[in-house]
Order: C-alpha cells, then structure tokens, then sequence
C-alpha cells in the first residue's frame, strides 16, 4: 500500500512542479495575449492577423436594445454558416474589446450565450471564421450604467 502512496505523491508532485513552472499551463498557448490586450478593434485584428470580414445575415446576435447595468449585459450568437471554426465576440468601444476568443471544431454547434461586460454604449461585434473565410455582423447596445472602469 505504501507504494501505490508514494508514486501518486511523486506523481502529484511531478504535476505540481510542470504547473507552477508553466503557470498558464499548456492551454496559455492557445490564447492570444496581444489580441486581449489590445485598445481598439482595429488593434485586435491585426494581433489575429484578420483580414476584413465580409457582413452576413446568417450570424444572428440577440443582445437588449437598451442594458440598464454594463456589468451584466446578456448575448446570445448562433452562426448558420457550415463549418465554422472559431468566432470572435467584440465590444467595440470597450478598453479591451476582445470578449470572447471560441474555438470549435466541425462538429460542435456553432452557438453560445455569455454575459458581458461594456463600459459604455457600443456595437456588439461577433466575427466567424467559416470554411476559411471571415464574417461578420453586428449590434448596438445602448447602455444606461457603465460596467468597466478605464485603467
């Protein structure tokens, strides 16, 4: 019995080191710190190396027309586009607008809901990636009491 103790210590020990010397762990990888970071739309398509999107019906953005609190504003986005591979969420006039970075693979059902944070009134900005192109469409969200503090 004691062995069977002593290789899972040294195997969560093992693991316990591989996360503290990697802190964001292998999924850190994945994300695109210059493109969370960045001030402006334009700023976060050029840190994904977008090109520009063509508009498209088939993203459909349910968002409120008017949020009384930024802090909690609730979205909901479904692309009937064939093949989507990843979809970007952008609160255009927020101080970090990249939201949501998701990607998928081609047999998950291209649709999520969140609730997002907006400083201030702004366009909802949602980008597919599908078939190796990019789409896009958009919202405006009107809101009464700002979610996010500058700085």
């Amino acid at each position: 019995m004691s062995d069977r103790r002593e290789l899972l210590a040294l195997a969560g020990a093992a693991l316990l080191a591989r996360v503290l010397g990697n802190p964001g762990g292998a999924w850190a990888s994945e994300r695109n710190v210059n493109a969370f970071n960045a001030r402006s739309p334009e700023s976060v398509y050029a840190a994904l190396g977008l090109s520009a999107p063509v508009d498209s019906a088939e993203i459909v953005i349910q968002v409120p027309d008017v949020a009384e609190n930024g802090a909690q504003v609730p979205v909901e986005v479904s692309v009937r586009l064939p093949r989507v591979q990843r979809i970007l969420l952008i609160g255009e006039r927020n101080l970090f607008p990249l939201l949501a970075d998701i990607r998928l693979s081609e047999r998950s059902q291209p649709w999520f809901e969140a609730k997002v944070k907006l400083a201030e009134s702004s366009r909802i900005r949602v980008i597919a990636q599908a078939d190796g192109r990019l789409f896009t469409a958009s919202r405006s969200v009107r809101v009464i009491v700002g979610g996010c503090l500058p700085g």
